[in-house]
């Protein structure tokens, strides 16, 4: 029975989530899991914005890479040290990355799985809002969002973003 439980944990458990910014642009943004079968808590995202700049992506090694919250610090070439976490509605903390809540076995990254980001892309190399007016709300269809929301394409059709997950992988795809 423990070892099937344990099993199941880790089948849900948060996953990967790989960011390859193609665009020529600056992304600046927040990533976001969540619980989709459990009233859609808790809820983890980054506390200050992450930024990974123009032309980083797996083809040059230089794509953000978060396997969980705590080895995301070490291990990321875009580490987020602090994340907050809302535990019900009425109740938020920030965490910091190596809290022992945010463990990879623990209850909080095996609950909860990547599926959302919101972001504005940069001119690269400043903090101005890119002139393609590149910037979205998006998220992957499950239970805690407002609609399949998953891909977005600037008004110039210059740009696009697209999210989705294969076997347990989340992708943030900017163009």
């Amino acid at each position: 029975m423990i070892l099937g439980t344990a099993v199941a944990s880790f089948a849900y458990s948060q996953g990967t989530i790989i960011v390859n910014n193609y665009s020529k642009f600056d992304f600046y943004g927040f990533l976001m899991a969540t619980n989709s079968t459990s009233g859609c808590y808790p809820r983890v995202g980054n506390d200050g914005v992450i930024v990974v700049p123009a032309e980083s992506h797996m083809g040059n090694g230089l794509e953000l890479v978060y396997k969980d919250y705590m080895g995301q610090f070490s291990s990321s070439l875009y580490p987020t040290a602090n994340w907050v976490v809302t535990l019900n509605p009425t109740s938020s903390s920030i965490m910091a990355w190596n809290n022992v809540n945010l463990s990879p076995g623990g209850t909080i990254a095996t609950t909860t799985k990547w599926y959302a980001t919101k972001f504005d892309m940069m001119d690269a190399g400043t903090t101005n809002s890119s002139t393609e007016n590149f910037r979205a709300n998006m998220n992957i269809a499950n239970a805690c969002g407002t609609g399949i929301n998953n891909y977005f394409v600037t008004s110039s059709g210059n740009n696009s973003a697209e999210m989705f997950t294969i076997s347990g992988i989340t992708y943030l795809q900017l163009y």
